[in-house]
């Protein structure tokens, strides 16, 4: 008879984590309910499950990696950085257009020093917009949590 006993509380016990998260069939979930009623020993075992249960459900996560990281685009620097970048990408590609367009349909004379102007700012653009992104890692490295963390 003890070792129907033990038997059932070994595979009550197996069951008290899928009954606390409500995962067991109607008839595994009347078997827990009954034997931990009758049982002390599986009934401190469902205490504890249950208070530990309550307790992680309790916690709290705090936000900080999505707030630092608005921090970080919304400094003023790196939003000055990143609009400049941008303007001189878009501002040079659109002359860049334009200016095709019209030496195509005008057939005029192509200045090569005015292609490398735009060239040249678009490249400036570019690197800008690099610099501001490695300024932005360069300071999120800082506070990184993981970077100490080896794989």
């Amino acid at each position: 008879m003890k070792s129907s006993r033990n038997d059932l509380c070994h595979k009550t016990q197996e069951l008290i984590s899928g009954y606390l998260d409500q995962e067991l069939t109607q008839q595994q979930n009347q078997l827990v309910r009954v034997h931990i009623e009758s049982c002390d020993n599986c009934n401190a075992v469902y205490q504890d499950l249950k208070a530990m249960k309550d307790s992680i459900g309790n916690l709290q996560y705090p936000d900080c990696e999505e707030q630092k990281m608005e921090k970080i685009l919304q400094e003023p620097i790196a939003k000055k950085i990143s609009i400049a970048g941008w303007v001189l990408i878009t501002i040079p590609l659109t002359i860049l257009f334009i200016y095709h367009l019209v030496t195509i349909f005008t057939i005029g004379s192509f200045s090569l020093f005015s292609m490398k102007t735009i060239i040249l700012l678009i490249e400036a653009g570019v690197l800008l917009l690099f610099i501001g992104v490695l300024r932005q890692r360069l300071i999120a490295r800082k506070s990184d949590k993981y970077k100490n963390v080896k794989l």
